[in-house]
C-alpha cells in the first residue's frame, strides 16, 4: 500500500476507485464500503484506495475536542493495510478545507486522482464549511468524469453502525460490543 501525504497520485494509481471519509475505527460499516469498492475495482481492473483526513476535521476546527478519535492514525493505517489497498491518501489542513465543493471536485477528484468511481456515505459533507454533499457530487459527475456511489449504511439489529454509534458505546463502557462491531 502506497501512502500519499497529498492527492498527487502516481500514474499507476490514477483513474481508479476511491472511498473518501474519516474511517475512524474501521467498523463494520467502513468495512462494507471498502469491500464494495474493492469488488468494483477488481471487476473493472482499476487501482483502489482510500482518502482519509489527518488531522480529523472535527478536532481541527474545535481544539476543545480531545477524546474524539476511536483509532490513532497509526492504528488506522494498520487496519487499512488488511484490505490490501493499492494506495492511501492522508490529507487535511486549512488550505485543503477552504476549497469550495466544486474546487475540491475539480482539483482533487478530477485533476489529481482522476478517479472513475467515488465511494462515500450518505451523510458525506465536504468543501468549505461542509457545503458539499451527495447532491453536489451528483451534479458534477458528468462534467468531471466520475461516478459517485453512495453506499447503504451497514445495519445490525436495526441500528446503523457508524463511528458516532461506536463512540457512544465506548462512552457507555460496552467495549466487548465495540470490538464485535
Amino acid at each position: 500500500m502506497k501512502i500519499y501525504k497529498n492527492p498527487n497520485l502516481n500514474l499507476k494509481h490514477c483513474n481508479g476507485v476511491i472511498a473518501i471519509g474519516n474511517f475512524d475505527g474501521l467498523h463494520l460499516g467502513h468495512q462494507k464500503v471498502i469491500n464494495e469498492e474493492k469488488r468494483k475495482a477488481k471487476k473493472n481492473k482499476l487501482p483502489f484506495g482510500v482518502m482519509t483526513f489527518e488531522p480529523v476535521p472535527v478536532m481541527f476546527f474545535n481544539k476543545k475536542i480531545k477524546n474524539h478519535r476511536i483509532n490513532s492514525l497509526e492504528q488506522k493505517k494498520i487496519h487499512l493495510k488488511k484490505f490490501k489497498l493499492d494506495f492511501l491518501i492522508i490529507k487535511f489542513n486549512k488550505k485543503f478545507s477552504s476549497q469550495s465543493p466544486e474546487q475540491f471536485i475539480k482539483k482533487i477528484i478530477f485533476k489529481k486522482t482522476k478517479c472513475k468511481f467515488l465511494y462515500v456515505s450518505k451523510n458525506f459533507k465536504f468543501g468549505f464549511k461542509r457545503q458539499g454533499n451527495i447532491s453536489t457530487l451528483k451534479k458534477f459527475e458528468k462534467k468531471y468524469n466520475f461516478k459517485n456511489i453512495v453506499t447503504q449504511p451497514f445495519k445490525k439489529n436495526n441500528k446503523t453502525i457508524s463511528s458516532t454509534f461506536i463512540r457512544k458505546k465506548i462512552r457507555l463502557g460496552k467495549i466487548e460490543e465495540v470490538n464485535r462491531l
